[in-house]
């Protein structure tokens, strides 16, 4: 018997991307988006979808949070999870309806590949950036808090993996914050430090000397961004930014908590993860 899937999409101000999303899940029988507080139109743009999905408002509580909200609301026990930016390519969505409750029996946890892109430009260094997005409520150890986002088999059940890919920002024009973006390379950066310090992980030296050089080796030259000429250049030294400025945070969380006589969690560390479900890009955390 073929697999029954819900899908859910959560959003904030995605007006211009959200068609394309509710688009690639037309072959789904209960399609929920939760908004958090859209002022551009998507609520609008999303109720008059020929998809009919359910539009549910819900103030945004971070990645881990929100996705586990908008999971709850879908009708059906497997679910299908993306943002507002991404699309299930026509080649996942036929993998996926060609599952059956025979083989899924034992599986909680379907991961894809996702392809990103930049400017209309596929990103290859960032492949395979597997997304562990189809999964099935009741069969979940499921930690809604936690930056980055973590979800578990529940005993007795395993992690399996889907050939084709999610598509990640595919028809977004090139624009100067797809380089430098820093507010939101910052915020990113202090959430995954923070997420770092919990763990009792150090910005030793190196840390700071290594990753950063080590993570430029690895993209430009040993996962073939060299090949995309200048283009890949700068995706290399962006993502390479992305791991300083992650292990710079560290480091300043640390000086804090040291300032503050180390009685208790980092200042800041309380927070959730409060970035705007559109400010995600590229591999989840590159080194």
């Amino acid at each position: 018997m073929p697999l029954t899937v819900s899908a859910c999409i959560i959003c904030h101000n995605e007006v211009e991307k959200i068609g394309l999303c509710l688009d690639s899940l037309a072959w789904c029988r209960d399609v929920v988006v939760v908004d958090s507080g859209s002022t551009d139109g998507t609520i609008d743009l999303a109720r008059a979808h020929a998809s009919r999905p359910r539009v549910v408002s819900h103030a945004w509580q971070g990645y881990s949070l929100q996705r586990y909200f908008a999971a709850q609301q879908c009708q059906n026990p497997w679910v299908l999870m993306l943002d507002a930016d991404e699309e299930c390519s026509p080649e996942l969505a036929r993998e996926i309806q060609n599952l059956d409750e025979t083989t899924v029996a034992r599986v909680a946890i379907y991961r894809m590949p996702r392809h990103n892109y930049v400017g209309r430009r596929y990103v290859r260094c960032w492949s395979p950036d597997f997304q562990d997005r189809l999964v099935h409520r009741q069969r979940l150890q499921w930690a809604p808090e936690s930056i980055p986002e973590v979800r578990r088999p529940a005993a007795g059940y395993s992690t399996a993996q889907l050939k084709h890919p999610l598509l990640h920002n595919r028809l977004q024009p090139l624009r100067i914050e797809d380089f430098n973006d820093g507010p939101v390379m910052a915020e990113r950066a202090r959430l995954l430090a923070q997420s770092m310090a919990g763990k009792g992980q150090r910005a030793g030296v190196a840390n700071l000397l290594v990753r950063p050089a080590a993570t430029f080796i690895k993209y430009y030259f040993l996962k073939g961004a060299f090949l995309d000429g200048r283009f890949g250049l700068l995706v290399a030294y962006k993502t390479t930014i992305g791991v300083m400025l992650k292990y710079s945070a560290l480091y300043a969380l640390e000086q804090s908590n040291l300032a503050t006589g180390a009685a208790g969690q980092p200042r800041g560390a309380e927070s959730t993860d409060h970035a705007a479900p559109s400010a995600r890009e590229g591999p989840a955390d590159p080194g």
